[in-house]
């Protein structure tokens, strides 16, 4: 008896306890946060806090991505990977720019939740149509996508 008395405090402890590492901004507690039961180059990491998408733009070196000047379009955007796909739909179809839909399949190295920054970037004048996106992960600001394409819209003689 006193066993399994003693049993149920240790549990009851346990599952009231909350984790070291809880969620920020969370107003409940949290009894536990999901481990990862795959290994990835680039984990989950949906429960981090970081940068505004209009603050890592601004630190953000300018060798590796800058938007167009008097561009038509901007585009700053932080998702989760699997999301990447529309964004970049998003983009092309606010340009008019026709492209078939992007395929994360090959990239089963980054976890779907992963934070990531979508910068995208359209200019359009008389003669030229410049369009670029680029995905940067959130955590290691490595890139892990990036596009950029020009059109002349001069006519031949």
């Amino acid at each position: 008896m006193q066993a399994l008395l003693l049993t149920l405090v240790v549990v009851s402890r346990f599952l009231l306890q909350q984790p070291q590492d809880s969620v920020e901004n969370t107003v409940a507690p949290t009894l536990c946060i999901p481990s990862e039961t795959t290994s990835y180059k680039y984990p989950n990491n949906q429960y981090k806090t970081f940068r505004t998408e209009d603050d890592f733009y601004l630190q953000l070196d300018r060798a590796i991505y800058e938007e167009y000047n008097d561009a038509t379009l901007n585009i700053r955007q932080k998702i989760a990977f699997k999301d990447v796909p529309k964004a970049e739909e998003t983009f092309h179809l606010k340009t008019n720019f026709i492209r078939e839909k992007i395929d994360l399949s090959q990239h089963t190295f980054i976890h779907p939740n992963r934070q990531v920054y979508f910068l995208a970037s359209y200019q359009q004048t008389n003669q030229e149509i410049y369009h670029k996106y680029l995905v940067i992960d959130a955590d290691t600001q490595s890139i892990i996508l990036g596009e950029s394409n020009y059109q002349s819209n001069s006519t031949p003689y």
